[in-house]
């Protein structure tokens, strides 16, 4: 095994660096441009292009209002009905359910009360900065054009799910998120797209939408690399502690570098567990359908509420994106799964058209609380990790680089980050063999 040298080590032509980044998603793209603000020297390694996978087809929804975890008591009562039906919102193909029970047992335990209520006041530290965390990163990557604020709308066609909805306006606004009820005639004059006929909406003036989620992360890659940093195209296969540093086995060589940062989404497991860290990481896949001539028009992204998908303008067209499916990370996408979304999108969206739509689907990492794992390895110097944010990895990037870079560089965070540290993993293990 080559010897790792501590001395003056940068991004060097010998696979050398002072902070490897694994991944190259918009986590680990957002931690690079936020590092090289702390003059950081750093080094992505990913065997995609930057913000080529589950990065490149999100909603293009920077929610400031997603405190509450997907997996709510509500949605916990609806489970077995949502799994019955393979065109509905929530899927768990047979071949993955073997893996979804300990995951499962893990998340209803996190759907009570007294945790619930820790993982929402999270989520909120996280959240309520979403956007205003990417101002720094956007002017030092020149992509102030990338991010538009205009707010975002839950659309309701049902009083009933308004009255749901709106129910929960007074616990975001505990928690600093603006949000107010308006009555159909109101959302149908900010977004007079919508149908005629559905009861009203909640407003959440302070959310935004990214333009194009690829490009954010290809003008970002760009920035890393005019500022210094590397970018290799490279699978990394294995970690090494090697006195006060890292060796990493990759695809195309070894890398040696100071510090290592864990930010491969959904493969992320597969590094760490070697390690000996527990990580109850699965694969939730999610879709969506690009309409590039939709031939209606949106100002903002619009959250369909009763199936619960998203409709989002971009430079591209209309995406609607939504759906969770639990499978394999390399099991083939279900095409149905892009195409229901347009028909669930026309109630909505009346005079709606597909002409020329193309399908995608990506793979995000879930964990069963909800919270994505952000912090410093306990077990070894010089190892982090940021990870597992479900369907929130565009929202809180820049939050959570915010938040690591204060941990690598020993000073007081900006939020707790006891929240996500890993250990809450081995903490719970070891709390089920004692009881």
């Amino acid at each position: 095994m080559p010897t790792l040298s501590l001395d003056n080590l940068t991004n060097g032509p010998d696979g050398s660096c002072d902070t490897a980044i694994i991944g190259a998603g918009i986590v680990a793209l957002a931690l690079a441009v936020r590092l090289q603000l702390e003059g950081r020297h750093v080094m992505l390694l990913d065997p995609k292009e930057p913000a080529s996978g589950t990065s490149f087809g999100n909603a293009g929804y920077l929610s400031r209002g997603s405190i509450f975890p997907p997996a709510s008591p509500e949605m916990m009562r609806r489970l077995p009905q949502l799994m019955l039906d393979p065109s509905g919102p929530l899927v768990i193909r047979p071949s993955y359910a073997h893996r979804m029970v300990p995951w499962g047992i893990r998340l209803m335990a996190a759907s009570r009360p007294k945790p619930l209520s820790r993982i929402v006041e999270a989520l909120a530290a996280l959240c309520r900065d979403a956007v205003t965390s990417y101002r720094p990163l956007l002017a030092a990557a020149g992509a102030e054009d990338m991010i538009d604020v205009r707010g975002s709308l839950v659309v309701c066609r049902t009083q009933a799910t308004l009255e749901q909805k709106a129910a929960a306006i007074p616990m975001l606004r505990k928690h600093g998120i603006v949000a107010e009820r308006i009555d159909g005639a109101e959302a149908r004059r900010m977004e007079p797209a919508l149908a005629t006929d559905i009861a009203g909406a909640v407003y959440f003036p302070d959310n935004a939408r990214c333009v194009s989620p690829g490009a954010l992360g290809a003008r970002f890659a760009e920035s890393v690399r005019a500022k210094g940093g590397t970018l290799r195209q490279t699978a990394v296969t294995k970690l090494h502690p090697q006195g006060e540093g890292w060796l990493l086995d990759t695809s195309t060589g070894p890398v040696a570098a100071r510090q290592v940062v864990v930010a491969a989404g959904r493969w992320s497991d597969e590094l760490l567990a070697p390690l000996g860290y527990t990580i109850p990481l699965i694969s939730e896949r999610g879709y969506h359908l690009m309409l590039p001539r939709a031939e209606v028009s949106l100002s903002r992204p619009c959250v369909m509420a009763e199936p619960f998908f998203a409709a989002t303008p971009m430079r591209g067209g209309l995406r609607l994106a939504g759906t969770v499916e639990f499978a394999n990370t390399d099991a083939p996408m279900n095409p149905r799964r892009s195409d229901k979304l347009y028909e669930l999108a026309v109630p909505y969206l009346p005079g709606l058209r597909r002409e020329g739509a193309t399908r995608w689907m990506g793979v995000r990492p879930s964990l069963p609380d909800a919270l994505p794992a952000i912090g410093a390895a306990s077990g070894h110097r010089n190892l982090f990790y940021c990870f597992g944010h479900q369907h929130i990895g565009l929202t809180t990037a820049a939050i959570s680089a915010q938040l690591l870079a204060d941990v690598m560089l020993q000073r007081t965070p900006s939020l707790d980050p006891a929240p996500f540290n890993l250990d809450r993993f081995r903490r719970r293990q070891s709390d089920a063999r004692a009881a």
